[in-house]
């Protein structure tokens, strides 16, 4: 009987499971698009404590300076509001921040929900038992608690590139590079040419640059600074012309390019931050690239966004092309992994 009944219960569990998605699915359809501004967060807070202890760390963590970026910008925009104003014309907003003490919380934690009242949405209920306990542990979790905002903003701008997907553009970085790169529509190429690519989105006011790039592997210090921007500078200077006669894009060494590293899916990159300026020109904005060594075939790959954006802020230009170059996949890696 136990042997007879058991596939049973297994299907009763499966069919729960799916049935409990189908309605998660169904949920999220019904509800209403995020409003606010990219990089904007709702912080709900008793107005008692807005310029004390929690309040002010959470204003120093949204207030840290994006990096690498011409002019100074905060991490995220801070709009603070206290429970009693917390109506529901903000319950739709994109990012919202909750801060509840109570004795029912038996420790300070960041607990995570999305699609509360809209979607795509991220809620981040910080709780605890008093506020200093909740502060002590926002200045320890402060990276995670970053994380976690990047993290959904990063998936806005991926999730449109996925329902807007410039199709051409991701069959020719596949056909080149045997990579994958997810592009929204209005992208265009600009040139393809030996070992180098450049695809861009151009409007009358910004410009946002993809690079992608590949030379052999022969150097153990790939993974430094002077040698990254050696190479960049022998693409760029060669390929990407500026608007007058003799100039080109270089890298601008007056702010020394930062290089991090980092693991992503499984592999090492080298994630390098800076600006590049034209050669003869007045002209210029920040990047990101990240590189990495695809050892099967012995080459150096590099993925680099840059933005051209005189009269703007630059901040949420770089975090869209940064989106997008983490959507990278070597294919064949890829596929060894689906398999």
């Amino acid at each position: 009987m136990k042997k007879l009944l058991y596939p049973i219960f297994i299907t009763v569990l499966l069919f729960a499971a799916f049935s409990c998605r189908e309605d998660s699915r169904v949920k999220r359809s019904m509800l209403p698009n995020i409003t606010g501004s990219a990089g904007e967060v709702i912080v709900v807070l008793n107005k008692a404590v807005w310029e004390e202890s929690i309040g002010k760390t959470v204003k120093e963590i949204m207030k840290q300076e994006y990096p690498m970026i011409p002019q100074a910008e905060p991490i995220f925009d801070m709009v603070m509001i206290p429970p009693s104003g917390f109506s529901d014309i903000f319950k739709n907003h994109r990012n919202i921040v909750i801060t509840k003490v109570g004795d029912e919380f038996d420790k300070a934690q960041i607990v995570t929900q999305r699609d509360v009242w809209a979607t795509p949405q991220l809620v981040l209920n910080v709780v605890g038992p008093t506020y200093p306990a909740i502060e002590e542990m926002l200045r320890k979790e402060q990276d995670r608690f970053v994380q976690l905002l990047e993290q959904a903003e990063r998936d806005r701008i991926v999730q449109n590139a996925e329902k807007y997907e410039a199709e051409g553009m991701r069959l020719l970085l596949e056909k080149k590079f045997g990579i994958e790169l997810l592009l929204p529509k209005g992208y265009q190429l600009n040139l393809d040419t030996t070992d180098f690519v450049w695809i861009s989105h151009e409007t009358p006011d910004i410009s946002q640059g993809i690079l992608v790039y590949q030379y052999p592997y022969t150097d153990k210090n790939t993974f430094s600074v002077d040698y990254l921007v050696e190479k960049r500078n022998d693409f760029v200077a060669k390929y990407i012309p500026g608007p007058t006669d003799g100039s080109h894009m270089v890298t601008q060494t007056l702010v020394p390019p930062v290089l991090k590293p980092m693991m992503f899916k499984d592999r090492y990159f080298g994630q390098l931050r800076g600006f590049w300026d034209v050669y003869n020109h007045a002209m210029g904005g920040p990047f990101i690239s990240l590189t990495t060594i695809d050892e099967e075939n012995n080459r150096v790959i590099t993925v680099e966004g840059f933005v051209y954006a005189p009269r703007f802020n630059k901040r949420n230009y770089v975090r869209q092309v940064e989106a997008l170059l983490l959507t990278f996949n070597l294919l064949d890696e890829k596929e060894e992994k689906a398999n």
